[in-house]
């Protein structure tokens, strides 16, 4: 009785390719890395393209106005429910925590890579605030030109 030759069922043709991509991605990554190309791609520091000292009263009903330090004029009443005296809750909380002035400014950003900012400047806690949500942001981006004065 003749031996029965031995088959492979693993298919030769797909293997080899398999093999030679691997080798093509090592040789590619060896020879960006040699001509000192870096995976790490540096984003320039984003400036500010606008700005505006924002000051948030609350009367003894609990009512949020929003007020232009600059000016001292109320620019748009936030109410006392939504988005802003929400933030501002959260924000008042943290300044009696750090015993920081209660009175001080907040300032208002856009950056020039389209972040917008709330930094609060008795505390130094910078809000991203498109983290909440476009439709809020765009109840702050309001305040950033006179067209969104609401007095």
């Amino acid at each position: 009785m003749d031996p029965m030759p031995v088959r492979s069922d693993s298919p030769k043709l797909p293997v080899m390719w398999a093999a030679a991509l691997v080798l093509t991605s090592l040789i590619a990554v060896a020879g960006a890395r040699i001509a000192g190309v870096s995976p790490v791609q540096q984003i320039g520091n984003p400036t500010i393209v606008e700005s505006r000292s924002l000051r948030f009263d609350t009367n003894a009903a609990g009512q949020v106005s929003v007020v232009d330090t600059a000016t001292g004029k109320v620019i748009s009443d936030a109410g006392k429910e939504g988005f802003i005296p929400g933030v501002l809750r959260g924000l008042h909380r943290l300044r009696m925590t750090n015993q920081a002035d209660v009175a001080l400014a907040y300032r208002l950003e856009r950056m020039s890579n389209g972040q917008l900012l709330l930094i609060d400047t008795a505390s130094g806690v910078t809000l991203d605030l498109a983290a909440y949500g476009r439709d809020n942001a765009a109840v702050f981006a309001a305040f950033l030109s006179p067209t969104g004065d609401k007095s």
